[in-house]
């Protein structure tokens, strides 16, 4: 048995989050279907963390395990890249170790969030168009406060498989460039 791991950008306009559930359909079914169907395997991918209906990830990790030692990863590729939706892409495929997961594994995440300062067609999916004076200075400042906590229960679905709801955060801001504001975290 195998262990591999994909890195996947999406766009989640069309999707109901990351995580596959009843009656809806989630980029994890997409992958899942495109995976089986290229390796001939009943696949399960497990995915760095879920994503809300409508999300989008530029950067995402994966990881499923085959029982083919020998996947060409270039082929692998290129042949999920064919058979996905032009929505969700495939960068990127590698071999890991058995004990390597995408979400347990993982050291940081980062999540940005984008404000528009003019409409832009090009944007209306990944951006918030709010054309009224931002303080720049104030949000930063408001922001940081986000620095002194790390229990984030409250923003936490619960009853879940999750252990902890404590977070280390290492930085939150906003920066403006051309048209944007852009809220790292």
């Amino acid at each position: 048995m195998q262990r591999y791991f994909a890195q996947i950008s999406f766009k989640g306009t069309k999707y109901h989050g990351w995580q596959i559930q009843p009656g809806a359909v989630t980029v994890q079914e997409i992958i899942e279907t495109a995976v089986s169907t290229v390796t001939r395997e009943v696949i399960t991918v497990t995915g760095a963390g879920r994503t809300d209906a409508g999300v989008h990830a530029s950067f995402f990790v994966l990881h499923f395990d085959s029982d083919n030692e020998n996947i060409d990863l270039t082929d692998l590729k290129y042949r999920l890249n064919s058979l996905l939706p032009s929505d969700i892409f495939v960068s990127r495929v590698w071999r890991v170790t058995s004990v390597a997961h995408a979400r347990f594994s993982a050291l940081s995440r980062t999540y940005k969030y984008f404000i528009t300062k003019e409409k832009d067609p090009f944007r209306i999916e990944t951006s918030y168009y709010y054309s009224r004076k931002l303080e720049i200075n104030k949000m930063n400042d408001a922001s940081s406060l986000l620095m002194n906590y790390n229990d984030f229960t409250s923003f936490s679905r619960l009853h879940t498989d999750v252990k902890t709801n404590l977070c280390r955060i290492y930085q939150a801001g906003w920066k403006e460039e051309d048209n944007l504001f852009i809220f790292s975290i």
